[in-house]
């Protein structure tokens, strides 16, 4: 409403009405939520400056605007985490709704995406209650592949032993997102090249490689030019350019 009933003024005053927004559109709050305020982490909790949170606590593992999500349900919190001294309220709460949460990042699960797959908060999580598990994922890509427990194991670059046992939440975690991006990056290669299983590109004979397979060659430590005997898919691009400096877990 525009309000310029005063003529005399030099200004018009400008009334805007319109209904109060919801603080957050894309997010219905859920019976589950209500755990999280009895557990000291009132829903949208701030720390305030970002920087300077990190600053007085070195040590920290902040995770500013987080979201929690649950199988049943989604997204059921969204505030800041500190992860270093959360975690107990966390576990509390899980206890609490008899279900385990999923941490995500601001990015992974906020605008439209709080009813994302539970397969898809899994793979982007970056911390879940209930202590250490096993790999999510695996055993889906290993039967997917054709690949040995002990290929995968050289092609993501970790443990054998890594991958039999269970990690803790953010290892467990980093280790089936490597598998997935590893697995998006090679099954659209290994189907086009005929392959019943697509990991078998990796393992059968390789004409541009004088008869060896790749995976022979890495392990060779020979040096491995992926654009050279795979086609450049936009899969593979992403994967090469963080394959370089993955780190071995």
């Amino acid at each position: 409403m525009i309000d310029t009933n005063d003529h005399q003024s030099p200004i018009a005053v400008i009334a805007l009405s319109s209904p109060q927004l919801p603080v957050d559109l894309e997010f219905k709050r859920k019976k589950a939520t209500q755990a999280f305020k009895g557990h000291g982490l009132p829903m949208g909790r701030c720390f305030g400056s970002k920087s300077g949170y990190r600053n007085m606590h070195p040590n920290c593992d902040f995770i500013p605007n987080a979201n929690v999500f649950i199988r049943r349900g989604g997204k059921v919190w969204f505030g800041d985490l500190d992860l270093e001294r959360d975690r107990p309220a966390l576990e509390l709460v899980a206890r609490h709704i008899r279900s385990r949460l999923y941490v995500l990042s601001e990015q992974e699960g906020r605008f439209g995406e709080s009813t994302r797959p539970h397969a898809a908060v899994v793979r982007d999580a970056v911390w879940h209650t209930g202590g250490p598990s096993r790999i999510p994922g695996l055993g889906q890509f290993l039967r997917g592949s054709g690949l040995s427990l002990g290929e995968a194991a050289l092609l993501i670059r970790v443990s054998r032993r890594r991958l039999i046992g269970r990690q803790k939440p953010k290892t467990a975690l980093e280790i089936g997102r490597r598998l997935k991006n590893f697995e998006e990056a090679f099954r659209p290669i290994g189907s086009k090249a005929g392959h019943r299983k697509w990991g078998h590109w990796w393992t059968r004979p390789n004409k541009k490689l004088s008869g060896k397979s790749p995976l022979q060659v890495l392990r060779s430590d020979e040096g491995l030019d992926l654009g050279k005997i795979a086609p450049m898919t936009h899969g593979l691009l992403f994967f090469s350019i963080g394959y370089g400096a993955m780190g071995r877990l």
